[in-house]
């Protein structure tokens, strides 16, 4: 137990080390990717550690005490395997430029597929919960439309499938479950959450979303229901299409989110566009003409007096109730109510002096020195660095990838912006979900880069050496291959939780490389030759290989095929771990010993581990070493006996 520990202690604690530095360049990030992230590498960082404390101490204790008398099985089929895996192996260092090729080439076409797909920020996901919404036809009483409400109700317990029905009037802040009481100030418009009996997975869901919509097709209220998804965390972290355009003239402004907004209508796959201005109210705009109004006499402030004081009117307040429902009662005098129509005609009365010192009163209609336009107000005046701005705003359709649509849309707005259309001192800005998006794949590709520094630097330390380094890093492309060609065949785009997966995978994969490395330096310095230092290494370090990728691609395949929210969440992280997990430790056994052949011709030099002789060949190896000779031995007196026949 003891010399099995200190053989493998180097390579196990850099292992471990590995996996937990990825996470170090989480100092460097900020906002959503560290906020998501640094729990995550906590708890991974803080459970690495202590497996290395457990394998280190408590594993060859207990395997001192339980493998007294232990006994070599057979293993036929496993025989076999690592017979044809020799082969195979001998093969490739026969003619390493093929497997080299092979997997640039998955490479290349995995990187370049998924870019074609797309980059979301969060995948597609349906909760297990039930939303429908629900309008009353118009011109109903209260009575009539709590009693349609209560209607649907009783169509949507009937459903198989239903267990329950919350009820919110949408006028009210507070929710009642299985009807309707306190107080609200409105009504004809609700909102019903669906309690699916035992739970429910996604499939289950969609499904009685689907029946619930049949069910209410025929009523006179307009129903819909739809699955809870995501929408409160995407329109945090901003979806669909925003661009923002700074500048200080309100109509300049407009003009320029009227034109973008045609730009946006006509490229395909965007939905909805509007603007501030789109989604103002209804307003008029009164301008007086000042120098006209001077000189009858009147100044602007003293017109804007007298027409708010015509919008003011007395009121009296009180609250009532009726069959136990509160109503705020307000009442007006009113008898003269100034409208569109006879606000030109207000009369304003004048005071001025003759020549002879007389007094002369006149009258004088608003629209003797006023007029007005029927315009938009703008929703929202937003500012930023004391400028104005003003977003256009636009959903992305069904079936369509905002990053991709992006792309298209960016050259178009950018040769926009470059015309004579967009005057000097504005500027138009692309954000939204691409925005977002980008800034993601800015900070997680940071996060990649420094991570493989990190594990280059470790390695070194490992081997001192800086070429077994580098060999070992080339099976983390080879993980991103496996990761990419997962992702395409579970038909998800890449995403911030498969690039966590992709950070988590590049800290694991290797592992298996260092050991590999690791394992075949030691045969080698006690005096194996490379190449069959190498198959020694695949045979011996096959199963323990196999081992250690197998255990995390079952831990993470139930995430892969859980059927709720969290799987679909975590569903991206699983498929490339495991996608990439399984091509890399495959390609492990191939590509390495090829790599290794390739740059590894001169011995390694023996480092200092302390008195222990790491001369001594391990049994495994020993036993492959001494079949080796005997077939050698074999052969060359096959030949010299055919040799002393034809003499």
């Amino acid at each position: 137990a003891v010399q099995g520990t200190k053989q493998v202690s180097a390579a196990i604690i850099s292992s471990t080390l590995t996996t937990v530095c990825v996470f170090l360049p989480l100092v460097f990030t900020s906002g959503m990717v560290r906020q998501l992230l640094l729990p995550m590498g906590l708890s991974i960082g803080y459970c690495l550690l202590a497996s290395l404390i457990v394998a280190m101490t408590v594993v060859p204790a207990a395997a001192s005490t339980l493998l007294r008398n232990t006994k070599a099985k057979a293993h036929p089929w496993f025989d076999k395997m690592m017979d044809k895996y020799e082969l195979s192996l001998k093969w490739c260092l026969k003619h390493k430029a093929i497997p080299l090729l092979v997997s640039v080439a998955l490479l290349v076409f995995s990187v370049w597929a998924v870019m074609t797909t797309g980059i979301v920020l969060l995948p597609e996901m349906t909760s297990d919960s039930i939303q429908v919404t629900v309008r009353t036809p118009e011109g109903l009483t209260r009575e009539e439309s709590f009693a349609m409400s209560d209607e649907v109700i009783d169509t949507i317990l009937k459903v198989e499938g239903v267990e329950a029905v919350g009820a919110m009037d949408s006028g009210s802040s507070s929710g009642l479950l299985g009807g309707f009481g306190g107080s609200s100030d409105s009504y004809g418009s609700y909102v019903y959450y669906i309690i699916a009996e035992n739970g429910g997975s996604t499939s289950a869901v969609t499904n009685l979303v689907n029946d619930i919509n049949a069910a209410t097709a025929d009523m006179e209220a307009e129903v819909m229901a739809s699955a809870g998804g995501m929408s409160d965390m995407t329109a945090l972290l901003g979806s669909g299409l925003s661009v923002t355009i700074y500048g200080n003239d309100l109509e300049v402004l407009r003009e320029l989110s009227d034109d973008i907004i045609e730009i946006v209508d006509a490229q395909e796959g965007y939905t909805d566009a509007s603007s501030s201005f789109t989604n103002g109210d209804p307003t008029i705009q009164l301008k007086i003409d000042k120098d006209l109004a001077m000189s009858k006499g009147l100044t602007v402030a003293q017109i804007y007096m007298e027409i708010a004081s015509r919008l003011t009117t007395s009121a009296t307040s009180t609250t009532v109730t009726i069959d136990g429902v509160t109503m705020d009662v307000t009442v007006e005098n009113n008898s003269n109510p100034l409208t569109v129509e006879n606000l030109m005609d207000i009369e304003f009365e004048t005071t001025s002096m003759t020549a002879t010192g007389e007094s002369k009163k006149e009258t004088y209609k608003l629209s003797d020195f006023a007029s007005i336009q029927e315009t938009t107000s703008i929703a929202s005046i937003s500012r930023e660095n004391q400028t104005r701005s003003v977003t256009v705003s636009a959903a992305v359709e069904e079936g369509y990838n905002a990053t991709l649509l992006s792309r298209e849309l960016t050259p178009i707005l950018q040769e926009y912006a470059d015309s004579d259309a967009v005057p000097d001192g504005y500027t138009v800005d692309l954000g939204g979900e691409s925005s977002t998006v980008n800034d993601m794949v800015e900070q997680m590709g940071l996060m990649l880069l420094l991570g493989c520094a990190f594990i280059y630097l470790i390695m070194v330390a490992q081997f001192q050496s800086l070429l077994s380094p580098f060999i070992v890093l080339f099976t983390v492309p080879l993980a991103f291959t496996g990761g990419m060609i997962a992702l395409l065949l579970y038909g998800q785009s890449l995403s911030l939780l498969s690039l966590v997966g992709f950070v988590v995978l590049m800290g694991t994969v290797v592992n298996n490389g260092i050991v590999f490395v690791d394992y075949t330096n030691q045969l080698r310095i006690g005096g194996m030759e490379r190449q069959a230092a190498l198959i020694a290494t695949g045979r011996t370090r096959m199963r323990p290989i196999l081992m250690t990728a197998m255990t995390t691609i079952l831990a993470m395949m139930q995430m892969i095929f859980a059927d709720d929210m969290s799987g679909q969440m975590g569903g991206g992280m699983s498929v490339v771990i495991v996608g990439g997990l399984a091509y890399a430790t495959l390609m492990t056994l191939y590509i390495i010993p090829v790599l290794y052949d390739i740059f590894f011709k001169r011995p390694p030099l023996q480092i200092d581990v302390g008195g222990d002789n790491i001369d001594d060949v391990p049994d495994d190896a020993a036993e492959f070493i001494a079949e080796a000779l005997a077939k050698e031995a074999a052969q060359k007196a096959e030949v010299q006996e055919k040799e002393e026949d034809g003499e």
